[in-house]
């Protein structure tokens, strides 16, 4: 993988990255944060005091009580990052929470809630987006660390706030590895080389899936202008 060979092709790949990373950072930055009114910043408070005893239960691993903070009709949608598909149902939510009957499969986690904003979407429903930063570590693997945007929808009840549906959505991968490096910075040129390497694997990968007849809707298109 560190061929001297393929190193300045390396390179070239990883300053385009980068700068292609930097431009959608300025694009997105360039705008302040919206400022929340007086019932939104109500909302997040009871969103945030709800996910404080979440956060709770989830770090116990105590289960009973993280299924029962979700709301009882029968029907939650449960969309975690590493299972490829949506979970529908109470029964794929129990599953989730218990993959393995009587096994463990946990030594720990440590999930941490925070940035959470929220919006009414009627007097009883509210839809909220939060970070994630978790630390996990799976029974014989080595402890790790990672991060994810999620979006919830909570559901009124008399007993409070309950969820009902529940995304995780992570950045796309070279996003995520940009964002991962930069946090903790390559200290030997083995590592910045590595890690060059990463993203360009990344790069050719996200190049070697895109769709058959792709050229063809592109050409279909080149005269469109974008309207706004």
């Amino acid at each position: 993988m560190s061929d001297p060979s393929r190193y300045r092709t390396i390179v070239l790949a990883f300053v385009l990255l980068l700068s292609c990373n930097a431009m959608a950072d300025m694009h997105f930055t360039a705008n302040p944060t919206q400022s929340a009114g007086e019932e939104e910043q109500q909302l997040v408070a009871e969103i945030t005091a709800f996910l404080a005893d979440y956060e709770i239960a989830y770090n116990n691993q105590d289960y009973r009580t993280v299924k029962s903070m979700w709301h009882d009709d029968g029907n939650p949608i449960y969309m975690a990052e590493e299972v490829p598909f949506p979970l529908y149902g109470q029964d794929r939510i129990d599953n989730y929470f218990n993959p393995r009957p009587g096994k463990r499969i946990l030594d720990g986690i440590d999930n941490k809630y925070s940035k959470v904003r929220a919006k009414f979407i009627s007097p009883d429903i509210a839809v909220a987006t939060y970070r994630l930063d978790y630390d996990i570590k799976l029974v014989s693997m080595p402890a790790m660390h990672g991060w994810d945007r999620v979006m919830a929808v909570f559901v009124k009840t008399d007993a409070g706030w309950k969820i009902t549906a529940y995304t995780e959505a992570p950045m796309g991968p070279a996003s995520m590895a940009r964002k991962m490096m930069k946090a903790v910075p390559a200290e030997s040129d083995q590592e910045k080389t590595e890690r060059e390497i990463t993203l360009s694997t990344i790069k050719s990968l996200t190049e070697d899936t895109v769709s058959p007849g792709f050229d063809e809707f592109l050409a279909a298109r080149k005269d469109i202008e974008p309207t706004h």
